[in-house]
């Protein structure tokens, strides 16, 4: 499977160029909520073209469940956010270029990233600031399911950090079958996820 950085980065409408930003540390400022139950049968399954769907509403679930239990607001699913998540990750397992030592958030054949695809799919347009994050997972075998996924970007402290982001409010779930990295390109139960983030203020 791969392992990658995410990608955050808090926007000023007038900001013609941006710096990366470090993702902020959440701020719990609510009791933990009552626990969020997911569907535990589509969390571990990997996603074929016939249960896609699923598995984005139970990424959607399995994230805001780790930020519910903290006293974090629930995310909001918007759809230009899921557009641009899932176009990447539909080109992702194209391409195939995720492994060591590779970007999986710009595309080589594009030049896209995380913002310029944001934007296209017309999230947060006319801002007076916003902010965004995009985390991304591939995997095969017995790590190609949506809980493998989250799972394992709670136990990387930059991806956690994007996903318990108190300022964030929106979140597009990007799910597709096969893998990204040409390593798992045969392997059985495949599974590549994209998740962007998004915070809007107008």
């Amino acid at each position: 499977m791969n392992r990658h950085a995410p990608r955050t980065r808090k926007l000023p409408a007038a900001a013609a160029a941006v710096a990366l930003a470090a993702a902020l540390s959440p701020l719990v400022a609510a009791p933990p909520a009552a626990a969020v139950t997911c569907d535990a049968a589509a969390a571990n399954r990997a996603p074929t073209a016939a249960n896609a769907a699923q598995a984005r509403s139970v990424v959607v679930c399995l994230v805001n469940a780790q930020r519910t239990r903290r006293g974090l607001p629930a995310l909001t699913v918007d759809q230009a956010l899921t557009t641009a998540a899932q176009q990447h990750a539909a080109a992702a397992v194209q391409l195939k270029w995720w492994g060591p030592g590779k970007d999986p958030h710009r595309n080589p054949a594009t030049g896209s990233t995380p913002q310029t695809r944001i934007q296209a799919a017309g999230y947060c347009p006319n801002p007076r600031s916003w902010e965004f994050g995009e985390i991304a997972y591939t995997g095969w075998g017995g790590s190609g399911t949506p809980q493998a996924a989250v799972t394992w970007w709670m136990n990387s402290p930059g991806h956690r950090a994007v996903i318990l982001n108190a300022a964030l409010r929106n979140i597009g779930p990007g799910v597709q079958p096969g893998a990204a990295d040409r390593a798992g390109a045969s392997a059985p139960n495949a599974g590549t996820y994209v998740v962007t983030f998004g915070r809007c203020q107008r």
